[in-house]
């Protein structure tokens, strides 16, 4: 792993740093390719149950590619490189982006393939990309306009305007809002909550959501039909019920 990338885990919950402090937490291409890897270790076993991704020094959690390396890439290389950064959208555990900070670019993009997005409130979101003669190609266009609809979309990306989290908020495109030094104590009370659920059935939810937005009423109904079904020969279906019935904590295993 690179100096820039660290995991620190304590199960249930595994925190991803993104620590490039001195270039604002940027992410180089070397970088973008590790996340693939980290999100698959962290998906095996069962001792972490949620990840975080963060960025360190509370100035930003990223403000994006680095730039610098941009012309040095062949459009096939920039065909692929996107694809690395929707890793956290494949990883089947919730993941959480924990925002402090400028969030900008593909370190926007590496947001909105979270499953949730906590950010303080002097946080500040941005593409970009029309400013220098580009568009997101990591997944922001696609994603953001999911989230926040066509109009907002628009207006937020062909204009490379910077938003404020109350907005953002407002708009859709974050989870929360919260003050300043409540971060780590909103984050922390998410991942606790996460925690606790069902991993198998987290991990149906987030398949069943994330491929029935797209998919036509039916067909995305017969997957919610269909994932039910099969949670019902799990473990964890039947301890669900059999600890409402008996008026005890229920203990999720993963089977």
């Amino acid at each position: 792993m690179s100096a820039f990338l660290r995991v620190e885990r304590k199960p249930p919950v595994a925190t991803v740093w993104i620590d490039r402090q001195a270039k604002m937490n940027t992410m180089t291409v070397a970088m973008r390719h590790e996340f693939p890897g980290i999100f698959a270790d962290l998906e095996a076993g069962d001792a972490i149950r949620v990840i975080v991704v963060r960025g360190a020094g509370g100035k930003a959690f990223s403000a994006g590619g680095d730039v610098a390396e941009f012309l040095t890439l062949a459009p096939a290389d920039l065909e692929q490189w996107g694809d690395s950064l929707t890793s956290a959208e494949r990883c089947r555990k919730p993941v959480i982006a924990a925002i402090d900070g400028y969030t900008m670019g593909a370190g926007l993009e590496l947001a909105l393939a979270c499953d949730f997005r906590v950010a303080t409130v002097r946080s500040e979101f941005q593409f970009p990309e029309v400013r220098l003669g580009m568009i997101p190609g990591s997944g922001g266009t696609q994603r953001a306009l999911r989230l926040i609809g066509m109009t907002r979309a628009k207006l937020f990306m062909m204009t490379g305007q910077r938003i404020p989290a109350a907005r953002a908020e407002a708009w859709g495109l974050i989870t929360q809002a919260v003050p300043d030094d409540r971060l780590d104590e909103a984050v922390g009370a998410l991942a606790q909550e996460l925690a606790e659920r069902a991993p198998l059935a987290l991990r149906t939810l987030k398949m069943v959501l994330n491929r029935g937005a797209e998919a036509p009423l039916d067909t995305a109904l017969e997957l919610e039909r269909k994932a039910y079904a099969w949670l019902r020969s799990t473990h964890d279906y039947e301890e669900g019920v059999k600890s409402f019935l008996d008026k005890r904590p229920p203990k999720y295993t993963g089977r």
